[in-house]
């Protein structure tokens, strides 16, 4: 692009800035409970006019900081209300938490479809290992033995309904069943990893989720959709969620989730 188009660019964003309102919960509000328009159109002209001074690496004033930092802990609210307990405390720590690692509820894992069946299919794998005297110690989804071996033929795709159970990618992260909104909505995509020791006739295995909460930038084009009530959904840019670390808004952190079984 050239410099007379950026500038041309540029005084668009300008001509099109919208009044950044004080309170993005309320107006989101209004539109999940009277279907607003006047207050949709406000938070969606306001999101496109932040998206076009990230693109161009403009500096966010306080009142745009301030607009953003409440968006997010706005989706903390819809998603206690939405019941997305995990996806809500993920926002809000993204522009709260100060990039310290986080710890969530493992329930979110566990009671998912593809956790469950690959968690039988490396119980399988670490139990032919033991067999022929392997070490079974710290085995993650994305084990080259692993995901080539039966145990988990039956986790990929074409074996599997994406909606119902979803499957094992072939670089080994797990794609979540996208019924599962609790999940998906909180680590669509994940590796899974176990520790086990044996004695004797049982196994404890030691289950982990490591994850970073991070958005892509403008130039991957990613949109996230928001819905607040039936034809009112904003699309939130993962580039204008990524350029809120980069003007003081927001820090990537890790999340971990652990949990543990004895088996035999």
């Amino acid at each position: 692009m050239t410099v007379g188009k950026l500038i041309e660019k540029s005084n668009q964003c300008l001509e099109d800035r919208e009044e950044i309102p004080n309170a993005p919960l309320w107006h989101m509000g209004k539109v999940a409970v009277l279907e607003s328009k006047d207050s949709f159109n406000l938070l969606q002209n306001t999101i496109d006019y932040l998206t076009c001074k990230g693109k161009l690496d403009k500096v966010f004033t306080d009142n745009e900081k301030e607009f953003m930092k409440e968006l997010f802990e706005a989706l903390w609210w819809g998603g206690q209300y939405h019941g997305f307990k995990e996806a809500a405390t993920l926002a809000d720590h993204y522009v709260n938490g100060g990039g310290e690692t986080l710890n969530i509820n493992s329930k979110v894992y566990t009671d998912s479809v593809i956790v469950s069946d690959t968690m039988l299919a490396l119980k399988s794998h670490i139990k032919e290992l033991s067999s022929r005297k392997r070490p079974v110690s710290m085995i993650r989804s994305s084990n080259a033995e692993f995901l080539g071996s039966v145990h988990a033929r039956n986790l990929k795709k074409g074996a599997r309904s994406v909606i119902s159970q979803g499957y094992i990618l072939s670089n080994g992260a797990l794609l979540a069943e996208q019924s599962n909104l609790r999940l998906k909505n909180s680590d669509h995509r994940f590796y899974l990893t176990v520790n086990t020791t044996i004695n004797g006739d049982y196994f404890l295995s030691q289950w982990k989720v490591e994850s970073v909460y991070d958005f892509e930038p403008f130039e991957k084009g990613f949109i996230t959709d928001i819905p607040l009530a039936k034809g009112f959904i904003l699309k939130l840019p993962d580039g204008l969620s990524h350029y809120l670390t980069k003007v003081g808004v927001a820090k990537d952190f890790k999340y971990i989730s652990r949990w543990q079984d004895l088996w035999k």
